[in-house]
């Protein structure tokens, strides 16, 4: 069987879009769940969603405190399939998906957790053109191609692996592995509880593979392709950036002490710099490009302020 878990934070605008194609699915041998986790929304998401009761094995529940990881970690806890496969509000998957679920796991028996295929879904206006295509993965969510089967690592250890489209075996989930529910608690929460948590399976020696077949099309509204929005996209990925480089990761991490960045301080004023040169010379790649740089500097200065202050308020709470 097949455990599906889907986490909804006021998704009422394509929750039933993504239903609609759950319910066109050829099902599994051994069937399939669909755990829908209501997370904090305040809007008619859930209502919606309960609609679908009588076309989709369809189990609503609802948690109330605000962030991904805990609606998905509360979907684990009652998700009764050997496999379990999350996923978001937003996705449209294919007709075989959990089909093409179901043979990834049974053909890699030496890989616990699995990414599948995502692929972006665009409304009416596209990014624009000089963005590149390896931006996508940031921006929307999009994996690369790769093969079927086992994935390498990184040098940091880390696999692309979108949590838009990701499968583990129930023996991961019974091991006590869960996200870990500092990550992405509102619109401006850290983004990264995917990336973490499938590096801390690898890490501790859980098989990585990728499922080409098992896709969804991820979709992107129209003011997701606006500069404003791609800035703020670049702003919360640096910062969750240096929270896992500098402070998850670290092995030092308890032993983090304030320094001002000044080297990400001059980068980020040679970035400002090039991009209004850029600008006015009307070269739209390269100011994209420190555009970019400029966002990850900035948001590297303020989590770094941020735990400062944190690391302040602890030590004067402990006094």
């Amino acid at each position: 069987m097949i455990s599906v878990i889907l986490a909804t934070h006021n998704g009422a605008d394509t929750i039933e879009r993504t239903l609609a194609a759950m319910a066109e699915m050829e099902a599994p041998e051994g069937g399939w769940e669909l755990l829908l986790v209501n997370n904090a929304s305040t809007d008619d998401t859930e209502s919606r969603a309960r609609a679908w009761a009588d076309r989709l094995p369809l189990e609503c529940m609802t948690e109330p405190k605000l962030g991904k990881s805990n609606a998905l970690n509360l979907g684990l806890a009652h998700a009764k399939g050997d496999l379990i496969v999350m996923t978001d509000d937003d996705v449209l998957p294919d007709r075989d998906w959990l089909l093409e679920w179901r043979r990834a796991a049974d053909v890699f028996p030496q890989c616990s957790v699995f990414g599948g295929a995502v692929i972006p879904e665009f409304a009416a206006v596209r990014p624009p053109l000089h963005i590149p295509i390896d931006y996508y993965g940031i921006l929307y969510g999009a994996t690369k191609n790769f093969s079927e089967g086992p994935l390498a690592p990184s040098p940091l250890g880390l696999f692309d692996v979108a949590g838009a489209n990701i499968a583990i075996r129930r023996a991961v989930y019974e091991k006590g592995n869960r996200f870990d529910t500092s990550f992405l608690v509102g619109s401006a929460g850290l983004m990264g509880e995917d990336t973490d948590f499938v590096r801390r399976l690898g890490m501790s020696g859980y098989g990585i593979g990728f499922a080409p077949r098992a896709r969804v099309r991820h979709l992107v509204h129209a003011h997701q392709s606006s500069p404003g929005w791609i800035r703020h996209r670049f702003h919360r990925h640096g910062r969750a950036v240096f929270m896992l480089l500098h402070v998850r990761w670290d092995t030092a991490a308890e032993k983090f002490k304030f320094k001002f960045p000044w080297a990400r301080f001059k980068a980020a004023l040679g970035s400002y710099l090039r991009l209004l040169l850029a600008t006015a010379r009307g070269d739209e790649k390269n100011a994209f490009r420190q555009s970019h740089g400029l966002m990850y500097d900035i948001a590297a200065i303020e989590q770094a302020v941020l735990l400062s202050w944190k690391q302040a308020l602890r030590k004067r709470l402990q006094s």
